[in-house]
């Protein structure tokens, strides 16, 4: 086939003004093993658009999808709980060892209490148990704030798969740069 039919049909390519037909003349061209040497950055291309175009996807597809995000979610709400369980455990430890050290100080030479004691105590555990409670749930609050970095995250990852494309279109700068040379010829 003609090489500068071709190059026609190319600059329409990346312009996207090419019907499906036109499409699969270029596919068919750089099926060839001996491709004009300005060309043969391109055969890459068009090799991986032929191998994408005859694969295809599992009739589950979609059920494999949602589960798989299904499996994640519950990973991150799982390591939420668990991680506010730990921290739960740990502040009940504290409560209970600072509760027994204060009933049963032994540095306290007076081991008889009366009602009025036992009230006074009761009343300031209680105090001690809502401060700590009170601390408690304002530690764990910006724990509720890590899903809005998983998004931020996942936003990130768009920006890699863009990055990616980029330094795949690259070979289309240099294809624009020929077709350039071709249509204006230095004179």
């Amino acid at each position: 086939m003609n090489s500068q039919r071709i190059e026609k049909i190319l600059v329409k390519y990346f312009e996207g003004e090419t019907s499906l037909s036109e499409e699969r003349t270029l596919r068919g061209y750089f099926q060839q093993e001996d491709l004009p040497a300005h060309l043969i950055e391109l055969k890459d291309q068009f090799e991986l658009y032929n191998k994408e175009s005859r694969a295809t996807l599992p009739d589950n597809f979609d059920d494999m999808l949602f589960k798989h995000i299904e499996k994640q979610e519950r990973s991150k709400r799982n390591f939420r709980l668990t991680t506010i369980y730990y921290i739960s455990g740990v502040a009940a430890t504290i409560l209970i060892l600072v509760t027994l050290f204060i009933r049963f100080d032994p540095f306290a030479s007076n081991t008889k209490y009366n009602a009025q004691d036992a009230e006074l105590a009761f009343n300031e555990a209680s105090r001690i148990l809502y401060f700590v409670s009170d601390k408690f749930n304002k530690g764990t609050n910006p724990l509720g704030k890590v899903a809005r970095f998983d998004e931020g995250m996942n936003d990130l990852k768009s920006m890699k798969k863009f990055d990616e494309g980029m330094s795949k279109a690259s070979p289309v700068s240099r294809f624009n740069q020929i077709t350039k040379l071709i249509t204006n010829p230095a004179p």
